[in-house]
This record gives C-alpha cells, sequence and structure tokens, in this order.
C-alpha cells in the first residue's frame, strides 16, 4: 500500500486530498506546517508526498532536500495556487515529479501518482 505525506495550511485542502487518496486505496497522513512535516518525515517513510507552497513557517520547497536526503525515490507533488513562472522554475530546479494549481480535482490528485 502506498503511503502520502500531505503538508497543507488549509485544513479543508488537506482533508480534501486525504479523502482522495484514501478511497484510492493510499495511507495518508496530514501535517498543517513545515516543522510538524519535518517530524513526520523524520519518524516515518512515505512514497508520495503532497506539498503546499506557501505555508506558515516556510514553503513547501523547504522540505525536499530533507525528503531527498531520507527518500531520493519519492514522488513529490506541489500543489499551490501560485502557477507563475518563478514557482514553476523552482518547482523543476528541486526536482519535483509533478506541480498542480488549485483549484484541483480529484482526477489531478491521482493521476499526479500515477503520472508521477
Amino acid at each position: 500500500m502506498l503511503s502520502a505525506l500531505i503538508v497543507d495550511d488549509e485544513v479543508d485542502i488537506g482533508l480534501m486530498v486525504s479523502l482522495f487518496l484514501k478511497k484510492a486505496q493510499v495511507e495518508t497522513n496530514y501535517c498543517e506546517t513545515i516543522g510538524a512535516a519535518r517530524l513526520e518525515i523524520a519518524e516515518k517513510s512515505f512514497d508520495v508526498f503532497f506539498l503546499d507552497l506557501n505555508l506558515p513557517d516556510g514553503t513547501g520547497f523547504d522540505l525536499v532536500p530533507q525528503i531527498r536526503a531520507k527518500n531520493p525515490d519519492a514522488k513529490i507533488i506541489i500543489i499551490s495556487a501560485y502557477d507563475g513562472l518563478v514557482e514553476q522554475k523552482r518547482a523543476d530546479e528541486f526536482n519535483v515529479n509533478a506541480f498542480i494549481r488549485k483549484p484541483f480535482s480529484k482526477l489531478d490528485i491521482l493521476q499526479s501518482i500515477q503520472l508521477a
């Protein structure tokens, strides 16, 4: 069974992504901050990471080095309302697997796992 960590400060977004994934038989954990996510990453292994860019204590990009150090094969998917060239370029520089723009659909989430 795949496992995913969802990091988003908007609780409704985090719960919605979690619900989509659970229905697809993916085990999920959810965090609202970089700090909480760092603890989860240190304690557990995940196959997929859904990271929001705009978090209260940093950006989703701040977690990428820790994720890659622990599990270089993990899929990293950015979910963000920011969809400019700067964000897309940073996503490419961080070698993330997919970039999903808000608002998104269930299909967007499920396809990102398959395509990532």
